[in-house]
Formats: structure tokens, C-alpha cells, sequence
């Protein structure tokens, strides 16, 4: 009994002793991470958000940010809750086209060497659950380009996450970006690609669309997203790397991001609730993202994504001496809008960084079987042209693509399924190393960020398009390498930008240079 009486004390002495605190406080189920906030132009001051998600129990945080050596300055965040309901069976996913054989792809395994031990097949499949989070977000504002910023998300005396993250560089110095679609599959390649992209050091992201498959959900966010780029604990080839704890990444949106129906899946559009894009855009038109015919659910969605809706559709900003245009050229919008073109040939016409750049999901130009006939953008090239755009970057077509500098001249409009037909003039002078003087706009697919490659490679592709499309495909594609998963990093300064594309194992697969004259 004695003994007894013993380990019952000490029983009671641990409990007393016992901080009840950790049972009642928040779990954080996505980590503080940086994105870009209102930032469009590089004048006054920069701004950032940060943003975490946890479950809904109450806790108080504040976010202590500044320079290194400098007062440390303080943010108070809003909270947000985001409530979703199961989502009724056959109801999630639009009802999917017969896709033709021709078009079918292959799964292509990665050819990653690790020697902490082999890939991941893939993340635990996704369970149906009810799911209620509150969102935080703080806005760092008043921030000085070229600065690097150190910040601390706290709640009481427990710290969430400290990291840094750069401010915006101003048009004369030097910048390293990252460019990279079709991603978060819950699959191996994803997290080789972000470790791979983690060790480049970017100082922000573009991600190209389909951010998140199969329909761009928020539990699909939970699942196969955050824990392979933001919630990482040991960085590695096969865990990934908390790149958005000090990269703020870019968003727009593909066909997959918005593959869900709203509001009949409540949680559908998840990009919208979780990343903050500039937001000096053209507003709320034919072109935006379609939200269905609930007017209630519709106004509850806006108000509470305003960060986001309507502009991550179309927005642009500057990030050094470049100007970056961010356009939604899936189908669900009205590509075609006087008042959009309007909107886009203004905003490229009147900025004064030298180098423009535009940024979709769905390419124009490419020499994949799959996809080929959504050629809807095609039409915006001349537009392009006249604005002295320099790349277009896309995705969509899980490989990655070159163009040769074109011009192209739309004969007439496109058909019902996309296909645009035109006269092309191709610049086979421009390599990039000894001509870096391109005639025509680049157009780069960097679409494999994650999800099952687009075999075969340019050496088939190009006879059979040749043969079943005629005058409609022409030889415009300089590199193609369908069987490497790949991004694109971008070294940027004010009259040289030197691109070069790394695969999953970090091995250059491209690398070419475009230069302006001294001014």
C-alpha cells in the first residue's frame, strides 16, 4: 500500500505540475508563411502578408517583424473562420470529357538519386471530413526594397515560426525568381522539385497553375500541398522544403484550380483562400472565375476572400527590372473581353521596367499532342508583340518547352475547340549564347512541377502534329525535354536575363540569355 500511496503522489505531483495550456492551446495546421500582398509598383514602400491557418480553438498572436539591428516592429492579425461541410458523394469533380488516345499521357517515374533512402510512392490518401480553421493574416507594411526582413509569429511565449524573407529589389539591382506549374499531386516528383528549388534560393515564385490536383479543393490544400512546400520539418528530396516560410509565391490559376463546382463543394477554389496576390488589377468582369448562381454563396465567398477575388484572374507587378503580367486564360473566361485586352495593353504599354514578361496557364505554342488544339491564346500574340513582351510563360503541358522567338498573325478567329490558325515568322538565328538579340516573343512551358510527365519527346511529336495539323503547327519548338520533372529559375538584372531550366535531380537540362543595349 505504501508503494502504492508512493507512485500515486507522484502521479499528482506530474499532473500539478503539468502545463495545461499546451491541451487548450491552438493547433497550427499550416505554419506562418510569406506572400505578396498589394505590392504592384516599385515606388514608396513595399508591403508582405503573413498567414497560418489552426483549428478554432481561441489564442492571441502577434507577428514582431523588422530589420536585423533595427526596432522590432509589431502586427496584430486578422482571423478569419473558414467553415466547409462534407461534400455530398459525385458532387466534386466537374463531369470529365472523354479524353481521345492521342492524347493520353504516360506516368513517367523520376530518376532521383537520394542516399537517405527512397521516394515516397505518395502522401496518405485524402479522407471526406467536415473542416472548420480560423485564417490569419498580418500586413507588413512600410517596408524598404532591397531589404531582408526577419519575422517571429508568436502566441504568448511560444513561438510559431521565425524566419525571413526579402523585400521587392529595386529596377537596378539583381533578382533570382522561380518559375514552375503543374504541381502538388501528393507524388514524389513535388517534393524533389521543391527541395531542388529550395537550394537555388529564390526570392519569390511563380506558380504556373494547376497548383494543386485533381480540383484544386482546400482539403486537397491540406493534403498534398502545404506539407510538401511550407510545413516541412527535415528538408530532403523526399519530404520537400518550407519554401513559402521565406518565398512569397506568385499564384494564378489553372483549369485544375478550379475544378471543383461552388458552391455545391463548399470548399472549392482553395487558391483563393490561401494565397494574397496584388490586387490593382482590372476588378470583378466577364473574365473573372465564375462563382455560380447562389447570389449568397457568391457574396459570402468575396467577402471573404477580397484579398484575392477578383484579382488573382489578372494582376501585375514589378519585381526589379522586370514588369510580370499574370492573366487566367483557362476556358471558364471570357478571354476575349474588349475591356480586358483593354486593361492588359495599358498595363504592358505603360510600365517603364525593361524587361515584360507575362505569366498563364494554358500555352499557346508548344509541340505536346496533349493540349495542342486549346490554342486560345494564340491571339494575344500580337499584342505581345507590340508591347514588347520578352517571354510568356505557361504550363498546363507537364514537360518543358522552348520556343524559338515568333511573331504570329491570327487568320481569322478561333474554332469551338481553341485551334487558331495564323501565319508564322520563326527567329532560328536567336541561341541564347552567342545571339542573345531575340526577334519575336519567347514562349516557355515549364509545366513539371509534380504531376505525370506528357511523353513522347519533339523528335515524334513534331512529325505527327506536321502531319495531322498542316499549316497550323510549324518548327517554332527549339527545346523540349518531356521526361525530366523541371522548373525554371530566372537571374535578373537590368540588361541581361539569363534563364536556366533544372530537372528533379538538379541537373541543367536548358540554359539561354537574352541581353538589351546600355542605355
Amino acid at each position: 500500500m505504501r508503494i502504492f500511496n508512493l507512485i500515486l503522489s507522484s502521479l499528482l505531483i506530474s499532473f500539478a505540475s503539468f502545463d495545461l495550456t499546451l491541451l487548450l492551446a491552438q493547433e497550427i495546421l499550416v505554419k506562418p508563411y510569406v506572400q505578396p500582398g498589394d505590392g504592384n509598383t516599385l515606388e514608396g514602400t513595399d508591403v508582405k502578408i503573413i498567414a497560418w491557418l489552426t483549428d478554432q480553438k481561441e489564442a492571441t498572436f502577434v507577428v514582431e517583424y523588422g530589420i536585423k539591428g533595427e526596432p522590432v516592429l509589431k502586427a496584430k492579425p486578422v482571423r478569419i473562420s473558414l467553415d466547409f461541410e462534407k461534400p455530398k458523394p459525385f458532387f466534386d469533380i466537374i463531369k470529365p470529357k472523354v479524353v481521345p488516345q492521342e492524347t493520353q499521357h504516360q506516368e513517367i517515374k523520376p530518376k532521383v538519386e537520394d542516399t537517405k533512402g527512397p521516394i515516397v510512392k505518395r502522401d496518405p490518401p485524402l479522407i471526406e471530413k467536415e473542416q472548420h480553421y480560423f485564417r490569419y493574416h498580418a500586413s507588413l507594411k512600410n517596408l524598404p526594397f532591397n531589404s531582408e526582413i526577419h519575422y517571429c509569429v508568436k502566441s504568448g511565449d511560444r513561438i510559431i515560426r521565425q524566419a525571413s524573407f526579402r523585400t521587392r529589389p529595386t529596377p537596378d539591382k539583381s533578382a533570382r525568381l522561380v518559375l514552375v506549374g503543374d504541381m502538388a499531386t501528393g507524388k514524389a516528383p513535388q517534393k524533389a522539385i521543391a527541395w531542388q528549388i529550395q537550394k537555388e534560393k529564390p526570392e519569390a515564385l511563380i506558380a504556373l497553375g494547376d497548383i494543386v490536383y485533381p480540383t484544386g479543393r482546400v482539403i486537397q490544400y491540406m493534403n498534398y500541398f502545404w506539407n510538401t512546400y511550407n510545413d516541412v520539418n527535415e528538408p530532403s528530396i523526399t519530404t520537400g522544403a518550407p519554401l513559402m516560410a521565406s518565398v512569397p509565391f506568385y499564384p494564378l490559376l489553372g483549369n485544375h484550380d478550379i475544378g471543383a463546382r461552388f458552391p455545391t463543394t463548399q470548399d472549392a477554389l482553395g487558391a483563393f483562400y490561401f494565397f494574397y496576390p496584388p490586387t490593382q488589377g482590372p476588378g470583378e468582369g466577364s473574365w473573372s472565375t465564375p462563382l455560380g448562381t447562389d447570389t449568397a454563396a457568391a457574396a459570402k465567398f468575396k467577402t471573404i476572400n477580397k484579398h484575392s477575388y477578383p484579382s488573382m484572374d489578372a494582376y501585375s507587378f514589378d519585381y526589379g527590372s522586370a514588369h510580370f503580367l499574370i492573366l487566367n486564360n483557362n476556358k471558364s473566361s471570357n478571354m476575349d473581353s474588349p475591356e480586358l485586352l483593354k486593361w492588359a495593353e495599358s498595363d504592358l504599354t505603360k510600365t517603364k521596367q525593361p524587361w515584360k514578361f507575362v505569366c498563364y496557364h494554358v500555352p499557346a505554342f508548344h509541340s505536346s499532342r496533349q493540349h495542342y488544339s486549346e490554342q486560345q491564346s494564340r491571339s494575344w500574340n500580337p499584342m505581345f508583340e507590340d508591347c514588347g513582351v520578352d517571354i510568356v510563360f505557361a504550363g498546363h503541358v507537364h514537360n518543358y518547352q522552348r520556343s524559338h522567338p515568333l511573331l504570329f498573325k491570327p487568320e481569322g478567329k478561333r474554332n469551338t475547340k481553341g485551334r487558331v490558325d495564323g501565319t508564322f515568322t520563326i527567329d532560328k538565328s536567336f541561341d541564347g549564347d552567342k545571339n542573345t538579340s531575340p526577334k519575336g516573343v519567347i514562349h516557355v512551358v515549364a509545366g513539371g512541377g509534380g504531376a505525370s510527365l506528357y511523353l513522347p519527346g519533339l523528335e515524334k511529336t513534331s512529325v505527327s502534329l506536321k502531319e495531322d495539323f498542316e499549316e497550323n503547327y510549324a518548327d517554332f519548338t527549339a527545346v523540349m525535354n518531356a521526361d525530366s520533372y523541371s522548373f525554371v529559375t530566372m537571374d535578373l538584372k537590368p540588361t541581361k536575363l539569363a534563364i536556366r531550366v533544372l530537372n528533379q535531380e538538379g541537373k541543367q537540362i536548358d540554359k539561354f540569355m537574352i541581353t538589351k543595349p546600355t542605355n
